[in-house]
């Protein structure tokens, strides 16, 4: 399994991330940014990557077999 590592650097390519703000307020969760570099927050609404103030972990590899 890949170590994923906490950074302030945005995601530049579409998958699926861990994303935390960065005070820390919520538990991290993830998203899935998308080709336009767009992610939906939780309760829906949707941002652009480069507009979020937080910590990124990823991109979260699929798991192998089935």
């Amino acid at each position: 399994m890949t170590g994923y590592r906490w950074t302030t650097d945005k995601p530049a390519a579409a998958g699926w991330y861990w994303y935390r703000g960065l005070a820390h307020e919520a538990d991290p969760f993830i998203v899935q940014v998308d080709t336009l570099g767009q992610f939906q927050w939780p309760d829906g609404g949707y941002q652009e990557v480069t507009l979020a103030k937080g910590e990124w972990a990823g991109p979260i590899q699929e798991p192998e077999g089935a």
